[in-house]
């Protein structure tokens, strides 16, 4: 069961904060070994590396829906799935976090050297922020550096397939942290840190496969709504009529404007389309699955009105 915590004062309105079960057994495992303070200081870690998500995200306009702590640092959930489809803000808003693990350890040296802090107290708080910042950085969904990774790439191959480049560098790194922590079992030093997170990282990638075609419908909504405030790329794109609807907007990119150059058996181009005339077609003809061929003809034989599967 996830457990919902207060929310302070300060906290952007409407925002409710969960801690994942997982963060939960941890802290209980440290206090079980008789590490209080060292349980405090990474609650600590893990709640200041994610309001640097949360407050880098609240200085764009984005509403806050929900911030989960997680063993590895939390995932602040937006309104309306808006991450994604602004790639300048997710790399900004991912970055804020490790970002926060740096201003930590300088935060922690000073108070070392002003006498405040032992040296075992220091030592295990640079600890901390670098294990949590830098396996953040990790480029694997929906970690920060998944987010960078996907903002990086999908101008280029386009927002769903730079998503499923994404997971499945979760897939290989959850599988490559599981298996680390089971070699270290067998090699007598067990790491169950390395088993939780990678279990964690696995369930995670799963989840965000089965909701691709909802992050799909919901980043060419925001193409539909969106008002563009400055010049666009235009991208065209020359394809088939005999390719599908869903095949081509699979291709679009955030930040970019789409021209669809529709090409005959013998690679005329027939017409060119523009990107709301495809969009348009998936929210208000539920066309999917129907070819651009029978999308310029007007046919719409064997759709069952229901959203095609993506």
């Amino acid at each position: 069961m996830i457990r919902e915590m207060s929310k302070p004062a300060f906290w952007p309105t409407g925002m409710k904060v969960r801690v994942h079960p997982l963060f939960l057994l941890l802290l209980l495992a440290s206090l079980g070994a008789g590490m209080i303070v060292e349980t405090l200081v990474l609650f600590t870690i893990v709640i200041v590396h994610e309001l640097g998500h949360v407050f880098v995200a609240t200085s764009y306009g984005y509403k806050i829906r929900e911030m989960q702590i997680l063993p590895y640092g939390g995932v602040a959930k937006l309104e309306h799935g808006a991450m994604g489809w602004n790639p300048r803000h997710e790399v900004a808003i991912a970055i804020a976090g490790p970002l926060n693990n740096l201003l930590m350890i300088l935060v922690g040296v000073l108070l070392h050297a002003a006498g405040w802090w032992s040296d075992g107290l220091t030592q295990f708080f640079i600890k901390g922020n670098l294990m949590i910042g830098f396996f953040n950085l990790l480029p694997a969904l929906p970690l920060d550096g998944g987010r960078i990774l996907r903002a990086a790439t999908s101008g280029t191959r386009g927002f769903r397939a730079a998503t499923e480049v994404s997971i499945r560098m979760s897939f290989g790194i959850a599988v490559l942290l599981i298996l680390f922590g089971l070699l270290s079992l067998w090699a007598g030093y067990p790491n169950l840190a390395f088993l939780m997170l990678g279990a964690f990282l696995l369930f995670s990638a799963w989840e965000l496969r089965k909701g691709m075609r909802v992050d799909m419908i919901r980043f060419l909504d925001a193409k539909r709504r969106g008002v563009p405030r400055r010049a666009q790329e235009v991208r065209t794109l020359a394809v088939p009529d005999t390719m599908q609807v869903r095949e081509v907007i699979e291709q679009f990119a955030p930040d970019a404007y789409h021209m669809i150059y529709v090409l005959d058996e013998r690679k005329k181009v027939q017409t060119v389309l523009e990107e709301e005339d495809l969009v348009h077609s998936v929210f208000e003809e539920n066309g999917m699955r129907l070819t651009l061929r029978q999308l310029l003809d007007g046919g719409r034989k064997g759709n069952d009105n229901r959203l095609s599967k993506m």
